[in-house]
């Protein structure tokens, strides 16, 4: 009995060391959603008019995108008020749908990993970038939800890539946030 735990703990450390040395090396492909995705991308210039003073950085932007929309409260997602904010930036019911199961999706792994995503983030943080982060999340999300009919299944370098995001889900968004 006492041979059978070690040989399952041993197991286990080996499954572990396997799982860490497969997931190290993310292909580029990772960061080429748009590519494998032809999902459209929000249309964030319908909040010229109040966010015209947000400024040019992408995290001011959104920051006062999302507050505007009331999507955010303090660091927190308002799920009741995402989707009237997709409404606005998509025309496509199915699109304003797979964003708004992603941002929930992002939700617990933007608060938890905040301080790490900060870290690889290249934007300044003279914004609060919650918004920026629960936006990229969405988007790195579409290599699973992406609709079968956007999706670029016979390219190889996107099989891939979805097959490293399944396995490997966190140091995909790492390597994906790293480039923004």
């Amino acid at each position: 009995m006492y041979m059978g735990r070690i040989l399952v703990v041993c197991l286990l450390g080996y499954t572990v060391l396997v799982e860490a040395a497969k997931c190290k090396a993310a292909p580029k492909s990772v960061q080429n959603v748009n590519i494998c995705c032809s999902a459209p991308m929000p249309n964030w210039g319908v909040y010229n008019r109040e966010c015209a003073a947000s400024g040019s950085q992408a995290s001011c932007r959104l920051s006062c995108i999302f507050n505007v929309s009331s999507a955010l409260k303090g660091t927190s997602l308002i799920q009741a008020k995402i989707r009237p904010m997709l409404e606005r930036a998509f025309t496509s019911d199915v699109t304003i749908d797979i964003y708004e199961t992603n941002l929930a999706k992002c939700s617990a792994v933007v608060k938890s990993k905040y301080p790490e995503l900060g870290q690889l983030s290249r934007q300044s943080n003279a914004c609060d970038r919650h918004a920026l982060f629960y936006s990229l999340c969405a988007y790195a999300r579409l290599i699973f939800t992406c609709p079968e009919k956007m999706w670029q299944r016979s390219n190889r370098m996107c099989q891939e890539a979805r097959s490293y995001a399944k396995n490997c889900p966190w140091p995909a968004l790492k390597m994906f946030m790293k480039n923004t």
